[in-house]
């Protein structure tokens, strides 16, 4: 690092850490005195039995549930309740008014693919389903990317994510945060005094044109509880404002089915088991590269694809013992397939040329978790202790296939732009995780200090076949890490709580990382593996307030993320003084770090004017700047600064409509210093959505989405294409399009 980013570096966290003394003090001085007024006081004792947000239990930040306002960090709950109300078609709308939160996507073929908070992404966030990791995402190429969002929203209750780093509850994949995803059981669906429910959902999704229909069955019998549901959708690619070249034609069929067994012991134990299948199969007729760059010659790029993903858990909940309130046994099994298939069609020296090139990815996993919470006091203080151990297995297969058919000569040959198929891009891998954690909430009066700690032992083995067959292209490792995290959170007044927290991060590097080579001589282009990247490692400041009166809401929170050796992927190395060949290779970044704010507001207007009792606004924003540090440039991965307002009317019980504004700034920082890429302007986007219940049993949403038919794009679809890519237009946001959705519960 050079002297001149060091003093920067050191600059900035003064910054940080003053922001940070300054927070805190303004809340302990001047908030806590608004807090104490006489009005509010006379507020709380008309309210005693009201349960406020602060009181409301989250699962994430502890892996049991705790109250809010014990939580050092901030979480985001989004209910099924929200999700319908918000005509959530597939997992990436769940980010869609979250501005901290971002979902990755790659083409109209692909669609999303991955998960980023806080300009953290490329599997750096935990993203679990029932405590089970969901798959990772990987990509090579222009036709091979597997992705993590397989999942279909109309099996999940709730989602909770966990902003800034959790690994010493979560390990190694959480150096970003955590994405926590709960299934639906039998008893979120029965009514209290019943032992049934059959709920059934028809939907229409403008975005891509998809049709849905999805219905659940929920049974009860004494100490049992059974759940059957099943969902089918299809679509096309997502709309765009395509202008200069025409877009790409994609079909998509998407399935999942879930059912969940529960069954209560006659000692108190609880056993839970569910089951869920999900495929998505896509049809892609790839028109808007045709003729542009390295497709200047093809007159077709057709893609088949296929990603299936399915899950056995089993959860033992323990009965209460007198010296353990709660303990869980959790065993799983997972398996992922994903299958991309290209023919492509070249006319190359007056013929022409059948290409075919297929990618496969199988990633399998079994492992299992215990967890057990112990609540004691000892010298006064209360302790609520969380320990527990995790072990996952992986096993990772990737292969490439390819031919190529000259259509005048009637040859076949397995080399293809230079390649030789069948090839793998990495060795056959499997991956051993084990973890060890603690976390002891100690409170102390209105005090609640949060130690954390996790040990974590990780071990890559990699290993030759008939496909890759060099051993000196092949590393193996292990690492083992200890991760810290220190929190403390201190509820001022029983409306108002802040906290603070220092916390470690620590990422593994991942087996593509170490181990990709790829090699395309007709590009003049190679990809090298790296034994030598090291783990990333974080730490992280971060300080906060949560805000809960009867009419006013708000939360925000300073961040401050210094990073060692933070890992980027197939970084361009430049051309090969040697033999001219342009290198890319994944490398550790020395220095890295990323600083920011959110916040949130709600205010029920009826507080403000009588007339305006129906009405309630919401607003959030989130700020972030990486840098660089080495060579004092942005980071590209950190998104600009969005905003997003909403309005909401709720004239009567059974009728709502929210009007919402989403504002994404352009992004002014900015790292040419390997290429150019496209940078989108300024957009304010309205959507209107509403909600009607004209029978208990019946619900209608209707959303309008994009109302002034804008022409934008979201910065970290583009940030990879240059200036002039006819991706781009493809890339552009949906305009003006409608969404309505029925469901149906007995």
């Amino acid at each position: 690092m050079t002297t001149s980013s060091h003093q920067r570096s050191s600059s900035q966290a003064t910054v940080v850490l003053r922001g940070i003394q300054t927070l805190l003090l303004l809340t302990a001085c001047g908030v806590t005195a608004l807090a104490q007024t006489p009005a509010d006081k006379a507020d709380d004792e008309a309210a005693e039995d009201t349960v406020l947000a602060l009181d409301d239990l989250v699962v994430a930040g502890s892996k049991t549930a705790r109250p809010l306002y014990t939580v050092a960090g901030q979480v985001t709950v989004i209910d099924r309740e929200r999700m319908d109300r918000e005509l959530v078609s597939s997992f990436s709308d769940i980010a869609r008014y979250e501005p901290a939160l971002e979902i990755d996507f790659d083409n109209a073929r692909f669609a999303s693919t991955g998960i980023s908070i806080r300009g953290i992404g490329g599997n750096r966030i935990a993203y679990e389903l029932d405590g089970v990791p969901l798959p990772q995402q990987f990509d090579v190429g222009n036709f091979a990317n597997s992705a993590r969002t397989s999942i279909d929203p109309e099996i999940i209750q709730r989602v909770e994510i966990l902003r800034g780093p959790a690994s010493a509850l979560y390990g190694s994949d959480a150096i970003g945060g955590a994405v926590v995803v709960s299934t639906v059981d039998a008893a979120d669906l029965i009514a209290p005094g019943e032992h049934s429910a059959v709920t059934a959902r028809l939907g229409y999704f403008g975005v891509d044109a998809s049709w849905l229909a999805s219905s659940t069955l929920a049974y009860t019998h004494d100490r049992d509880g059974f759940l059957l549901s099943a969902s089918v959708r299809d679509g096309n690619q997502p709309g765009n404002k395509a202008q200069t070249v025409p877009s790409d034609l994609v079909d998509y069929q998407q399935y999942q089915w879930f059912g969940k067994w529960t069954r209560r012991m006659d000692h108190g134990g609880e056993l839970r088991t569910s089951i869920d299948y999900y495929r998505r199969d896509t049809d892609a007729d790839l028109q808007a590269v045709l003729g542009f760059a390295r497709f200047r010659n093809t007159t077709a790029i057709v893609g088949d694809d296929r990603q299936r993903r399915d899950r056995i858990t089993v959860n033992y909940l323990l009965p209460q013992l007198d010296w353990l309130q709660h303990g869980s046994v959790m065993v799983y099994r997972q398996v992922s397939d994903t299958e991309q298939l290209t023919d492509e069609q070249r006319f190359v020296n007056g013929g022409g040329l059948q290409l075919q090139r297929d990618f496969f990815l199988r990633e399998q996993a079994f492992g299992g978790e215990l967890m057990g919470q112990l609540d004691f006091s000892t010298a006064g203080l209360r302790h609520l202790l969380v320990a527990g151990a995790e072990w996952d297995h992986l096993s990772l297969v990737q292969r490439r296939e390819g031919s190529q058919l000259d259509q005048s000569s009637g040859e076949i040959s397995s080399v293809v732009l230079g390649e030789s198929f069948p090839l793998r891009d990495f060795p056959r891998s499997s991956i051993d995780e084990v973890g060890v954690y603690v976390q002891d909430e100690i409170t102390i009066g209105e005090l609640t200090l949060t130690p954390a700690l996790r040990y974590d032992h990780y071990r890559l083995a990699a290993r030759t076949d008939e496909l890759f067959t060099d051993p000196q292209r092949l590393t193996s490792l292990g690492t083992d890490e200890l991760t810290l995290r220190l929190g403390a959170s201190w509820r001022i007044q029983r409306r108002l709580s802040v906290y603070a927290q220092f916390a470690e991060g620590f990422r593994a590097p991942p087996a593509e990382d170490i181990n990709l080579f790829l090699d395309i001589p007709q590009f003049n282009l190679q990809a090298l593996p790296n034994p030598d990247l090291r783990p990333e490692h974080s730490d992280n400041f971060e300080a906060g307030l949560r805000w809960f009166g009867p009419s006013t809401s708000i939360e925000a929170a300073f961040y401050y993320s210094d990073f060692d050796d933070f890992i980027e992927s197939r970084v361009a190395l430049g051309p090969d003084p040697a033999s001219g060949i342009l290198l890319f290779q994944s490398r550790n970044l020395a220095k890295a770090s990323i600083y920011g704010f959110e916040t949130s507001f709600n205010q029920s207007l009826g507080a403000l004017a009588e007339s305006l009792q129906s009405f309630t606004l919401q607003a959030g924003v989130h700020w972030a700047r990486g840098d660089n540090d080495v060579n004092d440039q942005p980071l590209n991965t950190v998104n600009p600064w969005n905003l997003v307002l909403a309005l909401t009317w709720t004239p009567r019980a059974d009728f709502s409509a929210d009007l919402r504004l989403r504002h994404v700034a352009r992004q002014n920082r900015t790292d040419f210093s390997d290429s150019e890429f496209f940078v989108p302007s300024a957009a304010t986007i309205v959507d209107l959505t509403a909600q009607w219940r004209p029978r208990d049993w019946m619900q209608w949403q209707l959303g309008l989405f994009n109302l002034t038919d804008k022409r934008y794009w979201r910065f970290p679809d583009v940030r990879r294409f240059a200036p002039g890519d006819p991706n781009l237009d493809v890339l552009s946001q949906p305009g003006l399009h409608a969404s309505l959705a029925l469901r149906l519960s007995y």
